[in-house]
């Protein structure tokens, strides 16, 4: 009976999930085919393209093929090495046949051996020399490097990736069909312009001319190292052995450029591998901003030796920012000299950006500049030009050596200011490859109401325009009572009183943690002469700053530090209306204020 339970439980969960299974595959359309030549063959091993992407699926002998589209696939393509692509737009379609304009018979040789007239004499590099492509026996496929379709592919591995029959690529994990090993490595031998490399990663898709993955047959000429396939890489510009050469000039060095790293506006390091032969090899590298090169510096590691490929390096400083350069290893042994191919980089490095922004902190003598600069990379010099007039008259100097490649904000004080005067201002940024200049900027000498300045929020200011009075900005009680008692004095309403009021009461009940006494310790922004306002102070905090959206008040009632026989005033946030309140409530909230 327990064994009946297990098998019906089991059934049940595997009936659970199936509709899961279902759900996945109804997210994507199968389209289904046959591709075609001109005289009706079949043909085979053409890859499938949706929407520009390689799917990974090749159509069989038949030259059928299906492939599951996603949802929102708009077009289908079909590539062939030996007859080119043919795109076609899905619109709704599941059955798309395609048929090539050329035919496969002709690129079949009398002999009927399935290979290409013109490369049964190409010479491809095999680790010992280059041989006739005519004298491998068999080769899994052959990958043009120099192919649009691979313009855009970032690495090796990407070529490799849904390109070629019987190629599965995971990352950097490279495993030919049919050769798997449960005990070692799967990975394929590689060989790299005849010479055997432990990693691919270094060699940029620019300079690969061709990729020939091998096995069986094809590939015993390595050995035991072929047992999982071999992948012939060749590259642009590679050297040529042949068989016709002695032995000793097949000694001669193989060298391959790769990218270059740590690039910065005036330094780069070069980087490529060299195999020396077995003869003691001097490395260095050419560069310059033209294919003509101009300099040579040695590699850090010189000389080199063994039968193994090394990495080689050398830092080059000098540069001029924002060009491109070209640069190829170099190496020689006593039997001759190889050049990797011409690889190129691009120093980092342009003209800065520069954003004059609104002046803050402005009062009747001063203010604070503002602006934003890119410096591109490059050590920048930054000021700003200001006066009564567009044609400014005065600098100041922010930053001599800005640097970075991200913008940033930059600011800087300006005194002795006329009070009342309108200025105008901007911002300039230099370095070696241009000025930046920001927009006209203008703002006037005096404080403005709602101007966060000297500790809080302006919303008082005298006829001079130089004095008035500031809010915290923000409360410093919700529940503060006024005073259990009644002080004497505190009984001033107009502006002006709050600071006298505060004094009364602190004087009248000090042990008392009352709202007056909250604001009269309060040190905040720098300043420690904060005092609760009186009732006529209080009511412009809400008229000139609550009823236009500023100061971050409640709306609720606030204490002010007047009293009267009845109680103590308040203003309602809410309303805008000045009432007389209990002195013991506790829902009443509190904001310091101070005189400049």
């Amino acid at each position: 009976m327990k064994l009946i339970y297990i098998l019906i439980s089991l059934f049940l969960v595997a009936g659970s999930v199936s509709p899961s299974y279902g759900q996945k595959k109804l997210n994507k359309t199968l389209i289904t085919g046959y591709v075609t030549d001109a005289q009706n063959y079949p043909v085979s091993d053409a890859a499938i393209i949706t929407d520009g992407n390689k799917t990974g699926i090749f159509t069989d002998e038949n030259g059928f093929y299906k492939v599951r589209a996603a949802t929102g696939t708009k077009s289908i393509a079909v590539f062939s090495y030996s007859l080119g692509t043919l795109e076609e737009d899905l619109i709704g379609r599941t059955r798309i046949n395609f048929a090539f304009a050329g035919s496969i018979r002709d690129q079949i040789t009398d002999a009927g051996q399935g290979l290409k007239p013109e490369k049964n004499e190409e010479m491809v590099n095999v680790g010992y020399g280059k041989v006739k492509r005519s004298d491998i026996a068999t080769s899994v496929s052959t990958l043009d490097g120099r192919n649009p379709l691979f313009l855009s592919s970032s690495s090796v591995y990407d070529m490799l990736q849904g390109t070629l029959p019987g190629v599965y690529v995971n990352g950097k994990n490279v495993v030919i069909r049919g050769l798997k090993s449960f005990m070692q490595s799967n990975e394929p031998l590689y060989i790299v312009d005849g010479i055997p490399v432990r990693s691919i990663d270094y060699i940029s898709p620019q300079t690969v001319r061709s990729i020939e993955v091998l096995k069986g047959p094809a590939a015993s000429i390595y050995g035991s190292r072929g047992a999982n396939g071999v992948i012939l890489i060749d590259l642009i510009d590679a050297p040529e052995i042949n068989d016709s050469q002695p032995d000793i000039l097949k000694r001669i060095p193989v060298a391959g450029t790769q990218v270059a790293s740590n690039v910065l506006a005036k330094t780069a390091t070069l980087n490529g591998v060299v195999a020396a032969n077995d003869l003691s090899c001097y490395v260095s590298f050419e560069y310059g901003t033209t294919t003509a090169y101009g300099n040579e510096v040695p590699a850090s590691r010189n000389p080199l030796t063994g039968n193994f490929t090394s990495s080689v390096t050398a830092v080059i400083d000098g540069l001029e920012a924002g060009l491109t350069y070209h640069f190829r290893v170099l190496a020689t042994n006593s039997q001759g000299s190889a050049k990797g191919a011409d690889v190129t980089f691009t120093t980092p490095g342009d003209a800065p950006s520069a954003q004059t922004r609104p002046a803050t902190n402005v009062s009747p003598g001063t203010a604070r500049l503002n602006g934003e600069v890119n410096a591109q990379f490059l050590p920048t010099a930054v000021t700003f030009e200001y006066g009564i007039t567009a044609d400014y008259g005065a600098t100041i100097t922010v930053s001599t050596n800005l640097e970075g490649n991200t913008s940033v904000n930059v600011s800087s004080e300006v005194t002795g200011l006329d009070h009342g005067r309108t200025y105008h201002y901007r911002i300039v940024a230099t370095n070696e490859k241009g000025r930046a200049v920001g927009v006209d900027n203008s703002f006037t000498a005096r404080y403005t109401i709602g101007e966060y300045v000297n500790g809080g929020y302006i919303f008082y200011l005298d006829k001079t325009g130089e004095h008035g009075l500031v809010c915290a900005p923000e409360d410093q009680s919700g529940n503060a009572f006024w005073g259990s008692w009644i002080p004497a004095g505190a009984t001033g309403k107009a502006k002006g009183t709050g600071s006298r009021n505060t004094a009364d009461i602190i004087n009248g009940s000090p042990a008392e943690t009352t709202a007056a006494k909250l604001c009269f310790e309060l040190q905040l922004n720098g300043y420690n002469d904060w005092f609760l306002p009186s009732v006529d102070e209080l009511y412009l905090m809400y008229s000139n700053l609550h009823e236009q959206g500023m100061g971050g008040f409640a709306d609720n009632f606030y204490w002010s530090s007047t009293q009267d026989k009845f109680g103590a005033w308040v203003v309602s946030f809410y309303y805008g209306s000045k009432s007389n309140h209990s002195r013991d409530e506790d829902s009443i909230r509190t904001r310091a204020v101070r005189a400049f």
